[in-house]
């Protein structure tokens, strides 16, 4: 980091702040983006081919929630290893090989012939998308100062919601002039091309000969947790003994189920229950991921903009999520709109305020924690989401065979986030760089389960 420190006084003169500062950093960012949408793409492919596969092998709703727990399964427990694999490996390697992996079960998708075969072929899908979000997190706590950050992880996230929005007219019109097979073998292609980009363009921020001295040294503002964790021996899993863990680990463990049943069971909702063709669920379904899109930006701009205006991290983060938990109320009205129009207003609503929430929340472990474990943080805290949701998956499952209804499950997901707010709020204390182990430096933050 030697070169961090050395600016150049030719640099120092040249135009606006911003310019000298560079913007190479924004680069990685959009490649975090691009590999977040064709992982979502992989990832929602089944659930929009899911009524025809439902219909050709004589699938119930019961069956199809056993395809996509096989999913969610290993997604949640590879979030678990997968956070420390990237840790270990580095961002570099590890998402080369993820992608790879991913893209691959993608394409072989299309040979599976049975509840068995669909689920296995699932399941390695769901095992290497796992390290996508811990990957990312982790790239950002790198690259990116703490008032960037949350502008950052919004803008990487806000792939999830450009992969759902584009997930649906695509695969829909990959369906219906090629088939469900053909589909599953195009959109796996686009993963094996963003691995080539990523090998050309990443290397860590120390060795990176396209960064300027000055834009390293604008990033080097968050290098002071490296030298703490490499003085300081830094115990593996040390945040376990924060209250701050606990919190952002059940308010995950009650909210993301909420945000499972959107991205899983509309297709199948608007099908079974509204009544509407397969085409048309393709396009009505852009408008509550583009919502969830704008949320993800809105949110983790929003909270940037608190920080840089001198509010404290902690009140600007718990700010946008406590507001976006209350929007997320918004699904109990929606299963109870009279019109296809009403309910989508209402449940676009309640995307947006998850795209609020998610953008902040999934920034919290680079507040946290030293870089070099933000992966492993990242995934344990996600396995407490990923948990809950394949219990809530079956769940609805089993509601829409036996009621054939989904009126409980959305006001389930309503009522969830706000609870996962009360959480936030009542358990996580201050949201600020935990005490390290044998280091005074940072901040002292109390312990599980102390007062702050």
């Amino acid at each position: 980091m030697e070169n961090a420190t050395s600016v150049k006084p030719n640099e120092m003169d040249s135009s606006p702040v911003a310019a000298r500062i560079g913007r190479f950093r924004w680069w990685i960012c959009l490649m975090l983006f691009l590999v977040t949408v064709t992982n979502y793409i992989d990832r929602q492919a089944f659930s929009m081919v899911a009524p025809l596969v439902a219909s050709a092998f004589h699938f119930s709703n019961s069956e199809i929630a056993i395809i996509v727990n096989a999913f969610l399964i290993a997604y949640t427990f590879g979030q678990f290893f997968s956070g420390a694999f990237m840790d270990w490996v580095g961002s570099r390697s590890g998402f080369s090989i993820l992608v790879l992996i991913w893209s691959v079960a993608s394409m072989i998708t299309s040979l599976a012939r049975g509840v068995l075969s669909f689920s296995f072929f699932r399941f390695l899908l769901g095992a290497a998308e796992s390290g996508n979000f811990p990957g990312g997190i982790k790239v950002i706590a790198e690259w990116f100062p703490e008032e960037e950050r949350s502008t950052a992880a919004g803008l990487f996230i806000s792939g999830a919601s450009i992969g759902a929005i584009v997930t649906p007219p695509c695969i829909a019109f990959l369906v219906v002039h090629f088939g469900w097979q053909l589909a599953f073998a195009f959109i796996g292609v686009p993963g094996l091309i963003w691995v080539l980009g990523w090998r050309l363009l990443y290397r860590p921020v120390s060795s990176n000969p396209k960064l300027s001295a000055i834009e390293c040294a604008h990033i080097a503002q968050n290098r002071r947790d490296i030298q703490i964790s490499k003085k300081a021996g830094l115990p593996h899993l040390f945040f376990l003994r924060h209250r701050m863990f606990w919190g952002v680990f059940l308010s995950r463990f009650v909210e993301e189920p909420a945000s499972w049943f959107y991205l899983t069971w509309l297709p199948l909702y608007l099908k079974e229950v509204r009544g509407v063709s397969l085409m048309n669920i393709g396009f009505l379904l852009t408008i509550p991921f583009l919502t969830l899109d704008l949320g993800y930006m809105g949110g983790g701009w929003t909270a940037s903009r608190l920080i840089e205006r001198g509010w404290p991290l902690d009140l600007s983060r718990k700010t946008v999520m406590i507001v976006s938990a209350a929007l997320m109320l918004s699904a109990i009205p929606a299963v109870f709109a009279s019109s296809i129009a009403g309910f989508v207003v209402f449940v676009s609503i309640a995307t947006f305020g998850h795209g609020g929430w998610a953008a902040n929340i999934m920034t919290l472990p680079g507040d946290m924690v030293p870089h070099t474990v933000v992966g492993t943080l990242y995934g344990i805290t996600a396995f407490g989401g990923g948990l809950s949701s394949i219990l809530f998956m079956q769940l609805t499952g089993r509601l829409a065979d036996i009621q054939r209804s989904f009126n409980v499950v959305f006001l389930i997901a309503g009522i969830l986030p706000v609870i996962a707010g009360i959480i936030i709020l009542a358990v996580t204390g201050k949201i600020e760089l935990m005490r390290l182990p044998g280091s005074a430096e940072p901040p002292e933050v109390a312990h599980w389960p102390a007062t702050s």
